[in-house]
């Protein structure tokens, strides 16, 4: 791929990389330049806040900031990647929604980052500096009550493509339970780039899983059916959280929990065995949590296009208080939009805008506080494709006509908007108009299928 900024990034880290390889650790060096920032007095705070969950030892980030030595080494490479805003991975635009776990960093805090590695990096007085946070290790949430885990170690090869494998755990629940919480505990964060979590109903992942000749199957385009219902899954840096109150999950008995996984080789022959811990209430919930899901399957995108647009839309037939949002694309995905149009001339509501998409940085997106949405708002998405030698992601150069399906080297979209209706009869409501939406989705989709 033409990456020219994830190029830089990789040369800057390879330097850098070297110079730890080659150097002793750097002594503390007093502010350089007058007014410098210092590592005790303005970096550090930023560093342990923003970088240090991901990048310590266990963790996803492959190299540690948990030291001034630590920082100092990589600083002209965190003023750049910070710069260019490829760390840390957060992609939605400021105010198009406000979403809890947010790691963006501010203007203000990337300029603090640049000027200090400027200025050589200095410690400033390494005695009033803010110690090292506590992390808590082991289960996040505590001792869950079901442990789900992979039945063998699944091999990541050394090199070669992400690989993305859905794994299948029948629940086999004599009746229906309650999740309060879930945490996805990846068993080599080396290689685990996310997970997510969907839940099955039609037994269609249990075929799919004995067809396939290895553990779980494949699944770059998605799950391979409709899913019953979406739980939290696993980003690097994402805070495990319970429930919001008054509104668990209901695990039907007939519900299979499918693990979607994201691995990325890590340069030698690598084995994973996530394991996922479920937390149970006996309180009934008070509200269902719900899904709407809107995509477009009228995708033919032809090589050197940019620009290339398609969208949905979908009435909501009750209120409903959105809790989440999740968004899909492949390579050639640039751009991603969803915003309400409130009913009665109330204006609009933005939700999320991705102008920079990365499909290897999907994540599900959870807001602050729930976005209520009366009767009648419609809810619009719109994806944006860019089929051009200029997208540095194109898989393929030159660029090749791009149709709808699930390879890599397709596309597809895809939003799952989650919430609360106000009762069982909104619940009921939702359903069928999102059951009725599905099946105009795919009859629209139908001449785009069949042209494969």
């Amino acid at each position: 791929m033409r990456m020219q900024k994830l190029l830089l990034l990789t040369a800057t880290i390879g330097a850098a990389t070297l110079t730890l390889a080659a150097t002793k650790p750097p002594a503390a060096t007093g502010t350089r330049a007058p007014g410098a920032p210092t590592w005790s007095r303005d970096v550090a705070s930023i560093v342990y806040k923003n970088c240090t969950p991901c990048h310590r030892k266990g963790e996803a980030g492959p190299f540690p900031l948990e030291s001034y030595a630590d920082a100092k080494r990589m600083a002209r490479m965190m003023a750049v990647v910070t710069k260019e805003r490829l760390m840390p991975p957060w992609k939605p635009v400021d105010g198009h929604g406000d979403f809890r776990d947010e790691r963006s960093l501010t203007d203000a805090e990337i300029r603090i980052l640049n000027r200090w590695a400027a200025a050589d990096a200095p410690s400033g007085d390494l005695k009033t500096a803010p110690p090292l946070p506590r992390f808590k290790t082991g289960w996040q949430l505590g001792t869950p009550d079901m442990v789900l885990e992979m039945p063998a170690a699944f091999p990541i090869p050394a090199e070669g493509r992400d690989v993305y494998q859905s794994f299948v755990f029948p629940l086999g629940f004599p009746k229906d339970r309650y999740l309060r919480g879930i945490e996805v505990r990846p068993g080599n964060r080396r290689v685990a780039h996310h997970a997510v979590g969907v839940l099955d109903t039609s037994g269609t992942a249990r075929k799919l899983d004995a067809k396939s000749p290895e553990q779980g199957y494949a699944s770059m385009g998605g799950s391979g059916f409709l899913p019953a219902g979406l739980t939290p899954g696993y980003v690097p840096g994402q805070t495990p959280r319970f429930f919001d109150d008054g509104s668990p999950l209901t695990l039907s008995k007939k519900a299979d929990f499918v693990l979607q996984m994201h691995y990325h080789p890590s340069g030698k022959p690598e084995t994973d065995r996530t394991v996922v811990g479920l937390y149970f209430t006996d309180k009934k919930p008070v509200k269902n949590p719900t899904g709407i899901l809107l995509a477009s399957e009228e995708i033919d995108i032809p090589a050197g296009a940019s620009g290339y647009t398609v969208s949905d839309k979908f009435v909501l037939p009750t209120a409903l208080a959105v809790h989440s949002v999740w968004a899909h694309m492949h390579m050639v995905g640039k751009k991603v939009r969803v915003w309400a149009e409130l009913p009665g001339g109330g204006g609009t509501e933005k939700m999320l805008l991705i102008n920079d998409w990365d499909f290897n940085w999907q994540d599900t997106y959870g807001y602050r506080k729930p976005i209520r949405l009366p009767k009648g708002t419609i809810l619009h998405s719109e994806w944006v494709f860019d089929n051009t030698a200029a997208n540095p992601r194109n898989p393929n150069s030159p660029p090749k006509r791009v149709r709808l399906g699930e390879n890599s080297t397709d596309e597809m979209t895809g939003l799952w908007v989650g919430g609360l209706a106000d009762d069982g009869w909104g619940e009921l409501s939702l359903l069928g108009a999102n059951i009725g939406h599905y099946f105009e989705i795919t009859g629209k989709g139908k001449p785009f299928r069949e042209a494969r």
